[in-house]
């Protein structure tokens, strides 16, 4: 449906729909909020003139509403309502906005033909009357009229001059003449009409127009055309002006501003600036550009804003770099409050009459309409050093009107969304404090002594309020009327319930992100609290659409796109894939986490999309990689489907690994809130199919973190699940040094539940990584009795692995026990039988390696029979099973596997007596460790090469 409210309301759809006349007003004011909801007693006010009485009577007409515009008009959340436009639906003031801002870009670059013909599309979409079915009140509504009339003003007002820019004649004299019956005292629109005049060769009207707009001006205001337009009447007078270039409307005059000060009626200079905090802590770099930026020379009037999330101290900062410019703006400083995240954002109107008031103005002698009194505003900062402070800005079409129009001056804004609609904005995003920022900042308030005292809990302190200033503020306010609370207390406290400790009599951070977040439609307010489920790692628009489901994955990233105008989200960089992602502010999280609490069945049901949804995509990944040997393959895959997006899927086909490294850190947190949710199950089966990813990349912390979590959770209730988690521990930990002491009781507790559970698939499994714990003992300890106790352990539960693996018929534990066996076996000098299990596992491996991502189970068998070969003094041949498994394991991207290889490689070639190329495979196995994280194999194998000798003869 085609939706148009700048002149008379009208809808299309495949053909006209009729609104009735009395229905018009409603449809308008629900069309100019959206995509906000309106309250009921507004909505009364529009159509009625009052609320009283009239609750039937407006569900009555929403009703008809609904009926005329099906899908449209949603039932009430609360006392609000709202207008729910369809993906394919358009709104003509989102497409006068979206072509008037294109054309000011045009203007800023130049490009006077392109901004003229989209200024031409966006000012057609307006209808004559303009905004014929939007009612004059209430209040709300006559400003959200006042802004939409201003905003074509400013777009017809820069069509004008572009045109005259383009050297259009008489026509166009035609067309600022219309324009000025109905805005008779503005200068810009003057300024064009004189410069038209005289470039038309009408010098003597042109100057006479000036004649005219100075009667008007001091018979309607009392002052006197303002610098711009007295330097215009100047040139023309003189015949200098220029035959082209932009007209002095809004080209610099190069004159130096009058030493004359704006005056307030007492006859002092404006000084409104509210006072600066003493305790200010870092923000180097935004105050160096905000001065730098504010106080340099410009030919229009420069404007900075700052924008962020609630509490990140943007007023503060717009305070402090204020009163720095005040040597710099000696003619005055204005300052305004725009109440821009309350309920009722400063009517322009208003503003304006206190402004003029503090100018001098006296009450009774206020223009009439904002138009009015925005030229008499500007006219009194004309050739003036002034600098205006815009606090809480809720956007331009507020701020626009208090724009000085003259060089000299200078604006500052701050608000919490971007700040679009002018091409000259420096545009400033105030981040969190850092942490020793944060920390000095805790300590100002409290006392260094305090935190000197406690600096552990001082920092911690410091890191549960993100780096957000209001937070830190809040909890130094706390502790300093507390001064016996030890800060680890605090801390300890702060951590279990954020939002309620930082809260005091008079401000909390909880209200401040309520402002924001109560003024978000209910769809954005939902995707904001579920965003709360995915983590601190940045994630993706299709994440969110996983958990949403009544938002496709286009209509969620509209959404994340005004949350992240908004402040309440931040864009992180691109992943490696090249997907936008975004973050929730800490802060942001644990309030939204909050919201999401307070609505269980929500919150239940996005958990379990959130499971399945990853559950799918894991399963889906898993089954394209690699896999890490002492890992089995896959025996099925997950065959739910519906709550994968299509966009992950497809990322996942293209390059799994390269999904799966994107998204671990998302992964790991689905886990973890498996486990939190007790949703045992759930979290076992993501845990199994990451952890090969894991192991094979190196990443063991994050894989013995994870299992160690899991382990913690499932230990309580089910004996399987928390022996599979030992299992994984044991594997993890028997790599670190001196690993095999601590992973031998994880097996032991292993192989007593599967037994006891009659579960051969698992002993198997635990029997042989014990048999390979053995191993690693017996090579760590001194020739005697106790090596020769662990290699006879190591052989016997080997074998006892190795026939539980041939009983059950599975591949893989075969391989595992015939490894283990070789090895054993080998380092007991019975060369000739580990040779033969050795070829036994190869035999093994080759029929497990029939896939690409399965290549890695004959790397495993490789690196066995090398090292057994080896060990028999058959370097050569050992040397030709090292580098068959240095190749496979560079093809299959399996860094650990190479790095091994390439050792065993530079071990043959010793024993050969080719020390040269021994070195260079010992130093390309040492990169590969260290690239694997693994320092301490790396240190082993360069620790290798000075011990190369000079070539002696070898007999292999």
């Amino acid at each position: 449906m085609r939706f148009s409210v700048l002149g008379q309301i009208s809808v299309q759809d495949e053909a006209p729909i009729e609104i009735p006349r009395t229905r018009r007003p409603l449809l308008a004011t629900l069309l100019l909020a959206w995509p906000d909801e309106v309250a009921g007693d507004l909505l009364m006010e529009a159509v009625w003139g009052e609320a009283a009485g009239r609750d039937n009577s407006l569900k009555t007409a929403l009703s008809q509403l609904r009926r005329l515009l099906p899908g449209r008009v949603p039932p009430a959340r609360g006392h609000g309502y709202r207008i729910e436009l369809q993906p394919h639906d358009s709104l003509d003031v989102e497409q006068f906005r979206r072509l008037a801002q294109q054309g000011h870009e045009h203007i800023a670059a130049g490009n006077h033909a392109e901004a003229v013909a989209c200024l031409r599309q966006a000012l057609q979409l307006w209808g004559d009357p303009p905004l014929a079915d939007v009612p004059d009140d209430p209040v709300r509504l006559a400003s959200w009229r006042t802004e939409l009339l201003w905003e074509r003003k400013v777009s017809q007002q820069a069509l004008l001059e572009s045109r005259l820019l383009l050297g259009e004649g008489q026509q166009l004299l035609g067309d600022i003449r219309r324009e000025l019956i109905e805005d008779p005292l503005s200068e810009p629109l003057n300024a064009l009409l004189m410069t038209a005049l005289y470039r038309a060769g009408y010098r003597v009207e042109a100057l006479r127009q000036y004649e005219t707009i100075a009667r008007l001006l001091a018979r309607d205001t009392g002052t006197e055309p303002g610098a711009q337009l007295r330097h215009l009447r100047d040139q023309i007078a003189a015949d200098r002006l220029p035959p082209t270039g932009p007209s002095s409307a809004s080209a610099s005059t190069g004159r130096l501003p009058s030493a004359t000060s704006v005056q307030a009626r007492d006859g002092l200079p404006l000084a409104q600036l509210p006072t600066v905090v003493t305790d200010f802590t870092g923000r180097t770099a935004e105050i160096d550009q905000l001065v730098a930026h504010l106080s340099g020379p410009a030919a229009g009037v420069p404007i900075a804003a700052v924008w962020g999330p609630p509490g990140v101290g943007k007023s503060t900062l717009a305070h402090q770099a204020a009163h720095l410019l005040r040597p710099v703006f000696g003619d005055g400083q204005l300052y305004v409050h725009m109440a821009g995240t309350s309920d009722r954002p400063r009517d322009t109107a208003e503003v304006l009459g206190e402004v003029l008031t503090a100018l001098g103005v006296p009450p009774a002698q206020l223009p009439a309409t904002v138009s009015s009194r925005t030229a008499l505003y500007r006219s009194l900062l004309a050739d003036r050093r002034v600098l205006v402070v815009l606090d809480d800005v809720c956007g331009m079409h507020q701020a626009h009107p208090l724009l000085p129009g003259t060089p000299g001056c200078a604006v500052l804004l701050t608000s919490r969304p971007h700040l679009v609609g002018m091409a000259s904005i420096r545009s400033i995003r105030l981040g969190p404090l850092t942490q020793p920022e944060a920390l000095s900042l805790l300590g100002d308030i409290i006392g260094a002594e305090r935190v000197q005292a406690e600096p552990a809990a001082a920092a911690d302190i410091a890191a549960l309020c993100s780096g957000l200033p209001l937070a830190v503020r809040v909890a130094g306010a706390r502790l300093s009327a507390q001064q016996d609370w030890p800060l680890r207390t605090f801390a300890d406290q702060l951590s279990r319930r954020r939002m309620s400790m930082l809260a005091t009599d008079e401000v909390a951070v909880e209200a401040s992100i309520s402002d924001s977040y109560e003024a978000l439609p209910e769809r954005a307010r939902r995707i904001f609290r579920l965003a709360s489920l995915l983590g601190s790692a940045g994630f993706a628009s299709w994440e969110v659409a996983m958990l949403e489901y009544e938002c496709n994955v286009e209509e969620v990233e509209r959404i994340l796109d005004a949350l992240t105008r908004q402040s309440l989200l931040t864009t992180v960089p691109a992943d490696t894939l090249g997907q936008l992602r975004y973050r929730q502010h800490d802060l942001l999280r644990a309030y939204a986490a909050d919201r999401l609490a307070a609505l269980p069945d929500e919150r239940d049901v996005a958990i379990y999309r959130l499971l399945l949804g990853w559950l799918e995509l894991v399963c889906l990944a898993d089954a394209q990689i690699v896999r890490a040997p002492c890992h089995p393959p896959m025996a099925s895959t997950f065959t739910l489907s519906g709550f994968a997006p299509a966009p992950a899927r497809t990322l996942i086909m293209q390059d799994a690994d390269r999904w799966l490294a994107a998204e671990m850190g998302n992964l790991l947190n689905v886990v973890r809130v498996a486990c939190d949710q007790q949703l045992y199950l759930h979290a076992m089966g993501l845990a199994l199919r990451v952890s090969s990813y894991l192991c094979r990349e190196g990443r063991h912390d994050d894989a013995e973190h994870m299992w160690r979590r899991v382990l913690q959770a499932v230990a309580p209730v089910n004996a399987r699940w928390a022996a599979e988690a030992r299992y994984h521990l044991a594997h993890l930990i028997v790599r670190q040094p001196s690993g095999a002491y601590r992973a031998l009781p994880l097996l032991d507790q292993c192989v007593s539940v599967w037994e006891t559970l009659s579960d051969r698939h698992g002993a198997a499994r635990s029997l042989a990584l014990r048999s390979t714990c053995w191993h690693h003992l017996a090579t760590a300890s001194d020739l005697g009795d106790r090596r020769a106790e662990h290699l006879a352990k190591a052989e016997a539960d080997a074998k006892r692995a190795l026939g539980l693996a041939r009983t059950t018929k599975n591949a893989h534990e075969e391989l595992l026990a015939l490894r283990a066996l070789a090895l054993a076996l080998s380092d007991q000098g019975r060369h000739g039988q580990a040779l033969d299990t050795g070829g036994q596992a190869l035999a093994v491996a080759a029929r497990l390696a029939v896939l690409p991502t399965h290549q890695t189970y004959l790397v495993l068998a490789l690196l066995t029979q090398g090292q057994v070969l080896l060990a028999a003094h058959r370097a050569r041949e050992a040397l030709d099973a090292f580098e068959r498994a240095a190749r496979l394991s560079e093809q299959a991207r399996h860094r650990a596997g190479q790095a091994r290889a390439e050792e065993g490689a530079g071990d043959a070639l010793t024993a050969l007596s080719r020390h040269d190329r021994a070195g260079q495979r010992y130093a390309q196995a040492a990169v590969l460790c260290e690239a694997e994280g693994r320092s301490e194999h790396a240190a082993r194998c360069r620790a290798k090469l000075p011990a190369l000798s000079s070539p002696t003869p070898a007999n292999c």
